[in-house]
């Protein structure tokens, strides 16, 4: 069913109720790589729609894939039935009319449009032969996969808003596996960017393989309190287990710490946290987020000091505040939460440069655990620990602190800021960090 029947569609049947008409089209090429042949290639579209409808305080809600005109009649008496018996909720609005005009570059219309299906999967078995290549011990690779994404969406409401957006996005990952004389030891990467060209199959197949390699060998330390480096990766992943705290639904739902800390010191003044989605060419880029808010550049930390959290328009209602345009859906099927774009550490002036015993972090398995709440975790952890000028890998260990604490503990923040999907930051050295070994 074509896009302008859809709204058509909706539109004519919702007289006398506010609406939003959320139209998502996904599609998907997936190519496998495996000892050094292309193992699988697949291809898949996915379009759906998703409609809000308010009256009063009440909203209704439901969704359609691959619609019709039969399937979406009958979706929209099912959400008008559920906006009877909903309860009143005043902080549910929909977007007023916008204009953004920032030109960002989110799609790639080269790679979309003129390269081929097959020269495309070509990029996951030139990804499993640099792997390779780098070293010999590397003895195999698993799901060694090349992904792009072809996403268009259109947002219409009752209150004017007509936006639509095009954008791609480009995944490679793989795990490798290194064999030494006594065990082997597995490490696993990955790369995003909305262009093709961007993605360095090169340095994200040295970071696979170094991580790999210098493993080999990994023993358990004894518990201890050391200083710590993240790298740029590892950081990340404490910046995606953690970004619930500085979530606009955890102030509402009073499951933050920074509740009441606003424009207090919460971390070094060289720290600065940032949410854009304003930069060009960054997975988490759009002029708009899912409900028609302009995205915008978001200092949430500045020089230490808590600045605010990050909205949505009904999380920005209920907390007598403004909407950050950070209001997305993970998809069709869903309506719009508080979800980050680029969320980064800025750079530092200069590399980090770590004296003395401390441990350098490769790997944290277990993030999921974390407590965003408290900022509590204790996680599996593999990496090196530096000791008079020497690497000694180290695994079977867990590394444990409190995310606040973690903070509050940065004595330097390196100028290698890197992204990972939709979070980046710099290497990142602490003055201490828990290890619990033998």
């Amino acid at each position: 069913m074509e896009r302008d029947k859809i709204i058509s569609s909706i539109s004519d049947l919702l007289s006398g109720y506010q609406w939003e008409i959320y139209i998502s089209s996904i599609q998907t090429l997936k190519s496998i790589s495996s000892n050094l042949a292309i193992e699988s290639l697949t291809k898949s579209k996915e379009t759906g729609v998703g409609v809000r409808i308010k009256k009063g305080e009440k909203i209704g809600f439901f969704y359609v894939s691959n619609p019709t005109e039969e399937k979406i009649n009958k979706a929209l008496q099912k959400a008008i039935q559920s906006l009877e018996i909903s309860e009143d909720d005043p902080y549910i609005q929909f977007s007023t009319l916008t204009d953004n005009p920032v030109n960002l570059k989110i799609y790639d219309k080269y790679s979309a449009e003129n390269l081929t299906d097959i020269e495309k999967s070509q990029i996951a078995l030139e990804f499993e032969d640099k792997i390779r290549s780098k070293d010999s011990r590397i003895t195999n690779i698993r799901n060694c996969s090349f992904i792009e994404k072809i996403s268009e969406y259109t947002l219409i409401n009752s209150n004017g808003v007509e936006i639509s957006e095009k954008s791609t996005n480009y995944t490679i990952m793989a795990a490798a596996i290194a064999t030494g004389k006594k065990d082997s030891q597995i490490a696993w990467g990955f790369k995003s960017s909305r262009f093709l060209a961007d993605l360095d199959i090169n340095k994200t197949s040295e970071e696979i393989v170094h991580n790999a390699v210098s493993l080999l060998g990994a023993k358990p330390i004894s518990s201890q309190v050391i200083p710590a480096l993240f790298p740029p990766y590892a950081f990340t992943q404490i910046l995606e287990a953690f970004f619930p705290v500085f979530s606009g639904e955890s102030l509402i739902t009073e499951k933050t710490y920074l509740k009441d800390k606003l424009q207090e010191q919460i971390a070094p003044d060289f720290l600065t946290l940032i949410d854009s989605g304003l930069l060009n060419r960054k997975t988490g880029s759009r002029k708009y987020d899912d409900e028609g808010t302009s995205t915008q550049n978001t200092e949430i930390i500045k020089n230490g000091v808590f600045q605010t959290f990050l909205h949505s328009i009904y999380t920005a209602n209920k907390a007598s505040s403004s909407p950050t345009g950070n209001g997305f859906r993970s998809s069709f099927k869903d309506t719009p939460s508080v979800q980050p774009s680029n969320f980064y550490i800025e750079n530092g002036n200069q590399p980090v440069k770590p004296e003395g015993k401390y441990f350098k972090v490769i790997e944290m398995m277990g993030l999921h655990t974390a407590n965003p709440v408290t900022g509590d975790f204790s996680v599996g952890a593999t990496g090196l620990l530096t000791q008079d000028g020497y690497e000694y890998p180290v695994s079977g260990i867990t590394i444990s602190g409190n995310f606040f604490e973690l903070l509050r503990d940065i004595v330097q923040i390196g100028n290698d800021l890197k992204f990972y999907g939709r979070f980046g930051s710099p290497s990142v050295f602490v003055s201490r960090i828990n290890i619990g070994g033998d």
